[in-house]
């Protein structure tokens, strides 16, 4: 899994990679943005992860963060 930057300059995670993590198919998870019961968001870490960026995704009943190193690459994740 890789976190790239989008033409916007927004952060992009394919949602094919995504969507395997989260037990739903990609047009599910898409469909669940759009109507708005995704939940996204991204940070700066810190301490041990400064230097990277964390991005937390949330459904109603689970949920996964991937920490990702500068180039992009993924280190760490967690799924709940």
């Amino acid at each position: 899994m890789r976190l790239n930057i989008g033409q916007k300059g927004d952060w992009l995670v394919d949602p094919r990679d995504l969507s395997s993590r989260l037990g739903v198919n990609p047009t599910e998870l898409k469909r669940l943005n759009r109507t708005g019961r995704l939940d996204s968001r991204i940070a700066s870490g810190h301490g041990e992860d400064e230097d990277r960026t964390l991005i937390t995704i949330r459904l109603a009943e689970r949920g996964w963060r991937g920490i990702f190193d500068r180039a992009g690459t993924l280190v760490r994740e967690e799924m709940w």
